[in-house]
């Protein structure tokens, strides 16, 4: 068999190929390269194999060519490495590629396979029980159902594992056998315990899980469980599939735990506090940091101490102060009553200049560095009705929401307001123009006349933003808690058609607060939000406490501008605490090392 080879490969590999005589390959017809169509298994260390390159001459003769120089195609020198005329099996991927033999010109070429399979036994497991599960248990009454990831999510190459999480029995004695497999080679099987402390859930090792992404290439990751009892034998379910986009988004999440008024932050090495100590209000203790922003470099948080419409503060994320400080120094001096106050505020493209929106709605420019409020030219910055500033990356324009009301009157403050038109003025140095609509509220359904939280791409062309009947997701009064229904929309920053992302938000009206991540992965954008959705089963997961977490959805870059929906199947961010409502990511790239 000979194994296909890309143009681009056979040139670049026949230019480095041997610079041998004709003389002393004359004759020579063809190579076979031995072993042919070899299939290797992989346990857990390299695995070798030696090759040899079998010349067939004009003559009929055949003879070892040990001149020969061995290479991989290039889905081959994703399974392992070659050494000279030795393939090794590395357990980076599974899969099958092309080994490739050369002399002259002369080239020959195989197949070699990768199969890598291991089987996981959980504790509690009697021995042998993995003969219990054949490969495709029927369904049966007590079939398990998987409930997260959900069937189709499209996610990036970068991301941790899933905690696969599903609904069934778990009576002591039964077991369970979670099978994750990519393509034809790469299989992971689990066996595990259910009973008492058992949260119906497993999730690989980010090692495995990194294997099983490089064997899917182009192909889904495909997810089963099946469950075993003495009364019902091995049943099976419905199985998950999900797909993997290449790209490493791997940056920061900022985001708010709102139970502790807490910032914290999600990134490569997991959960932690943002800030430590943030200052206290002198007059109460709090430490609170609400209504937070954080800048296109991942420098720097904006922030309201102590609650909404209240002192403005700036911190350094690369400062090694605002984790081991005690208070956690800002860029300017916090002083009650005395320095600027925020609720909403919003960076410019190199972080000089801070966008504040406070009060009934009036938005201003401070310098983040020192407090002070900068003058601006050119239109005059609104005085009421605004909220929910957003710069774009390019610092060339500033989306926010205008002419807020909340029942036929003005607002109070810009937190809550049922009506208002998403606008877009320009900016340039501190020159602002004149606001135009994006989206007018008398033009579209009373349902969605409270656009919210506008966030502009990385290429500053098109605006993701949240829309329902009220600008908040739940608001709290004395009287009760409402929950308001919300949606995600997606427009370009010149106007024309909205499109609502239903596949995001699975069809509901729960999706809020969405902010477009700084990273482009070529065929997809991302968009983090919160929703009240549940995510996986009651043990392990949210389900049935309603309680805020955040999800991320790519949108396919292809469909924008077509008039359809661009968004995917969403997944839930890794790293979360279940036992928090969590909500406003703000998603940044690492902060750079100063």
């Amino acid at each position: 068999m000979r194994a296909q080879l890309s143009v681009a490969a056979f040139l670049l590999f026949c230019a480095c190929g041997p610079a041998a005589s004709k003389d002393k390959y004359q004759g020579l017809m063809s190579i076979e390269v031995e072993p042919a169509n070899a299939t290797l298994t992989w346990t857990g260390t390299p695995v070798t194999l030696d090759y040899k390159a079998i010349g067939h001459f004009e003559d009929g003769s055949m003879k070892e060519i040990p001149e020969a120089v061995f290479a991989l195609d290039t889905d081959a020198t994703a399974l392992g490495n070659m050494n000279v005329a030795q393939f090794e099996a590395t357990g980076a991927a599974a899969g099958k590629g092309g080994v490739i033999a050369q002399a002259g010109d002369i080239v020959g070429a195989t197949s070699v396979a990768v199969i890598i399979h291991p089987v996981h036994i959980g504790p509690g497991v009697p021995p042998g029980a993995e003969q219990n599960f054949p490969d495709n248990p029927p369904t049966s009454a007590s079939s398990p159902s998987i409930v997260y990831p959900l069937e189709g999510a499209v996610m990036p190459s970068s991301v941790k594992s899933p905690d696969v999480q599903w609904e069934g029995s778990n009576a002591a004695g039964d077991l369970y056998r979670v099978r994750i497999t990519a393509g034809q080679f790469a299989t992971v099987d689990t066996i595990l315990a259910a009973g008492p402390g058992f949260k119906l859930d497993n999730q690989v090792s980010d090692a495995e899980w990194g294997m099983l992404v490089k064997s899917a290439g182009s192909g889904p990751v495909t997810i089963n469980v099946a469950h075993w009892s003495q009364a019902t034998s091995a049943s099976g379910g419905a199985p998950r599939t999900v797909r993997m986009v290449p790209g490493d988004i791997t940056g920061a999440i900022y985001y708010w735990n709102l139970g502790a008024g807490e910032m914290e932050k999600i990134d490569r090495t997991g959960r932690s506090k943002a800030i430590t100590n943030p200052p206290a209000q002198p007059s109460t203790g709090s430490r609170c940091v609400a209504c937070h922003t954080v800048s296109k470099d991942g420098r720097y948080l904006s922030g309201s101490l102590w609650g909404g419409g209240l002192q403005g503060g700036v911190f350094d994320m690369t400062n090694p102060g605002v984790v081991t400080m005690d208070p956690a120094p800002t860029l300017a001096p916090v002083v009650e009553g005395s320095t600027y106050t925020q609720l909403f505020s919003t960076f410019n493209a190199d972080a000089s200049r801070l966008m504040v929106n406070v009060g009934a709605g009036s938005l201003y420019v401070v310098d983040p560095r020192t407090g002070a409020t900068v003058p601006t030219t050119g239109t005059p910055l609104p005085t009421a009705g605004a909220s929910h500033p957003a710069w774009s990356p390019d610092g060339t324009a500033v989306a926010f929401i205008n002419n807020i009301t909340v029942g036929g009157g003005p607002v109070g403050w810009a937190i809550d307001y049922d009506r208002g038109d998403l606008q877009i003025m320009s900016s340039s140095g501190d020159s602002f123009g004149a606001p135009a609509n994006v989206v007018a509220a008398a033009s579209v359904d009373p349902a969605f006349a409270a656009p919210s939280w506008p966030s502009f791409a990385p290429d500053s062309q098109w605006i993701v933003y949240g829309a329902g009947n009220h600008s908040r997701g739940e608001s709290t009064t004395p009287s009760g808690t409402t929950r308001f229904p919300g949606s995600l929309f997606i427009v370009n920053r010149n106007g024309g058609a909205t499109v609502r992302l239903d596949t995001a938000c699975g069809g509901a009206r729960d999706c809020y607060l969405p902010n477009f991540s700084p990273y482009d992965t070529g065929s997809h954008l991302w968009v983090v939000y919160y929703s009240f959705r549940d995510y996986g089963n009651a043990l392990a997961g949210t389900k049935g406490t309603g309680r805020r977490q955040m999800w991320i959805t790519a949108i396919d870059k292809s469909k924008l501008g077509q008039n359809v929906d661009a968004s995917s199947v969403s997944y839930w961010v890794p790293d979360q605490d279940t036992e928090t409502a969590n909500m406003s990511a703000f998603w940044a790239p690492p902060p750079p090392i100063q």
